[in-house]
């Protein structure tokens, strides 16, 4: 239940003639699921047998669970300021998400007008909401990942720290975007820079956007190389042994449209990542594709220190059988080139699902995925469950409640 509050109440002190002007919103959601997965590697070389299969209980398959508060206030002659803080949450064990973060998930205080908006703080950057509208995402949640390049192009709503985002207002359908992520080491602004750009056109039926991001390695801490984006895990490729602070370490495209006629909605999306500090050093084992043991012991893993390129195409349709009854389906092939051999992995998944709303607020989901891994190690569909061999299925039901 959504609740719209005076700021008082929820942030502390503030003037009588603000709390008539500002408005904030609680508001949260709960996803959890029973989940079965197949042919799960083993958890080390050493058990080749793998572990077999894995019945779970699991939060967030389709969105992550989180809570939240926003608001604005009316500042006049158009202008409002505004807060956004929410943070993530595990409702199987009642764990933080994002690292223990409070308000992991986002952060931010700006200000909008008929300027545009912008933000500082935390926060996800124009490729998720190019991925939300255009990929499947929107109908399968992480089951995508996987085949996403272990989330490398972002697919799933990564965040970048200490960033300045801006939006421009509405032009005929047409929104760009500005992201800037700072550093802040001393002496160098590339140190841990990131930064993205973004556009989306929406007209009726069609949409079409597109985004850009890339991160730079940042200063040792504790050993390892950081980043700006805290949000994304960069790979092998970003640690000091393959770079120095200020190398580009990521570069992510993504390209998406849609179109919706009757009750039916189409979408499909293409997104590109490299890794242009990827290398293969320091195994002396031959260069070799397998498909059993674990999948950390081979370079041929999706997001792996030797997957310097990667193409991912999307294609999905939901139809509406009803008001509260929705089918979705989508084919996603995700191609790997790798350094040090002239082998091209694939990776190719076949999604079918339906989801059944009670009510604006609650609904019920059940979806299938079928992984396939050709010519490199299966990343497997869900977080967790890497591939035993080049086939897995995964299968889960859930609810989900919005308050």
């Amino acid at each position: 239940m959504k609740k719209s509050l005076i700021a008082l109440s929820v942030l502390g002190s503030c003037s009588c003639a603000a709390q008539a002007q500002t408005n904030v919103t609680v508001y949260g959601l709960l996803d959890l699921g029973v989940t079965y997965v197949n042919k799960i590697a083993a958890p080390s070389a050493a058990d080749a047998r793998g572990t077999g299969s894995r019945f779970s209980v699991d939060s967030g398959d389709l969105q992550q669970s989180r809570f939240g508060f926003k608001g604005t206030e009316d500042l006049g002659g158009g202008m409002k300021a505004l807060f956004h803080l929410e943070g993530g949450f595990a409702v199987d064990t009642g764990a933080s998400g994002q690292g223990g973060l409070t308000f992991g998930r986002t952060s931010v205080v700006g200000l909008s007008g008929n300027f545009g908006t912008v933000q500082l703080g935390r926060r996800k950057d124009f490729i998720d909401e190019v991925a939300t509208y255009y990929s499947s995402v929107y109908d399968f949640g992480v089951f995508i990942n996987g085949v996403h390049d272990n989330n490398l192009d972002r697919v799933g709503g990564n965040r970048a720290n200490n960033q300045i985002r801006y939006d421009t207002p509405l032009m005929n359908g047409l929104v760009l975007n500005a992201t800037y992520g700072f550093g802040e080491t001393a002496g160098s602004t590339s140190t841990g820079q990131s930064i993205g750009l973004g556009a989306n056109y929406a007209n009726g039926p069609f949409g079409i956007g597109f985004g850009y991001w890339q991160s730079k390695l940042g200063t040792l801490s504790g050993g390892v190389n950081t980043s700006s984006d805290q949000g994304v895990t960069l790979g092998a490729g970003c640690t000091p042994s393959y770079g120095h602070p200020g190398d580009t370490c990521i570069k992510t495209w993504m390209l998406g449209s849609s179109y919706k006629t009757g009750p039916w909605r189409l979408f499909g999306a293409w997104s590109k990542v490299l890794q242009p500090l990827a290398t293969y050093g320091g195994n002396t084992a031959p260069l070799a594709v397998k498909f059993s043991g674990s999948a950390g012991s081979s370079p041929f893993t999706a997001g792996g220190s030797n997957n310097n390129s990667t193409n991912v195409f999307d294609l999905g349709v939901n139809y509406a059988l009803s008001d509260s009854l929705r089918l979705v389906g989508s084919v996603l092939q995700s191609r790997y080139s790798f350094v040090g051999s002239s082998t091209k992995g694939r990776l190719t998944q076949l999604n079918l699902g339906v989801d059944y709303s009670f009510s604006k607020r609650t609904d019920l989901y059940s979806y299938v995925a079928d992984l396939r891994a050709a010519d490199m190690y299966s990343p497997g569909v869900t977080g967790g469950a890497p591939g035993a061999d080049n086939a897995q299925i995964a299968f889960t039901v859930g609810l989900r409640h919005k308050f």
